[in-house]
């Protein structure tokens, strides 16, 4: 979270989107800016101590099993104006032509005529429109929070791979990468972390690991 936040920052500084992606050495249990910590901590089974509370939105993600990614985008960038569901449907989208590269076939929730009220709570088994889905009779693969500031967009997504028999994650990655920069109308270019980083970032993990931020969302 803390390096996601300190990219969201940098990105305003260069006045260009920027895209990571990563995995998970050990499982983890992530959720929402706005969801009740109390609930989470018991649909979990897990103490507030042990999970991550996002910035972005959302619900309840088990990770571990999945390939997650954050991309930032400006507020001085063209691409800053999509409205916030188009940009959703866009990157789904993209995920689903990079997999459909290995002929898994993807489709992109519906979205729902009578949408529910509320926040929802577990992320993979409460899909929302424009969610990307499984054909057949596969679940949800792939999903985003996001959150809109007046001086960005910090948008985290996963896909799981557990229902993956075959995925060539190299492959995707290049693929997917190649439709985010159409989408932004940018040339990839790949950066090395700044000198400052590990610096500059130490304060957004003091706030991420706070007990205060994983409870109520108080700045440390």
């Amino acid at each position: 979270m803390a390096t996601d936040w300190w990219l969201m920052q940098h990105a305003v500084k260069v006045n260009l989107p920027s895209f990571r992606h990563y995995s998970w050495v050990k499982p983890e249990i992530s959720f929402g800016y706005g969801q009740k910590w109390h609930w989470v901590e018991e649909e979990a089974g897990i103490p507030i101590e042990y999970l991550i509370r996002r910035p972005t939105g959302g619900g309840l993600v088990r990770h571990g099993q999945d390939w997650t990614y954050c991309l930032v985008i400006p507020e001085g960038h063209h691409s800053y104006k999509i409205p916030s569901l188009d940009l959703y449907e866009y990157i789904h989208a993209a995920i689903g032509n990079a997999l459909a590269k290995q002929s898994i076939v993807t489709f992109l929730q519906p979205c729902a005529v009578d949408k529910k009220a509320g926040i929802p709570g577990d992320c993979f088994h409460e899909p929302v429109g424009k969610d990307l889905m499984m054909d057949g009779k596969g679940g949800k693969i792939a999903g985003a929070a996001m959150k809109r500031t007046r001086s960005a967009i910090l948008i985290q997504g996963t896909l799981e791979l557990a229902q993956l028999s075959t995925f060539n994650e190299e492959a995707f990655t290049q693929k997917f990468q190649s439709e985010l920069c159409r989408l932004l109308k940018e040339d990839q270019e790949t950066k090395d972390w700044t000198d400052e980083f590990f610096k500059e970032r130490q304060v957004y993990c003091d706030q991420f690991s706070n007990l205060l931020w994983r409870k109520n969302r108080e700045r440390c």
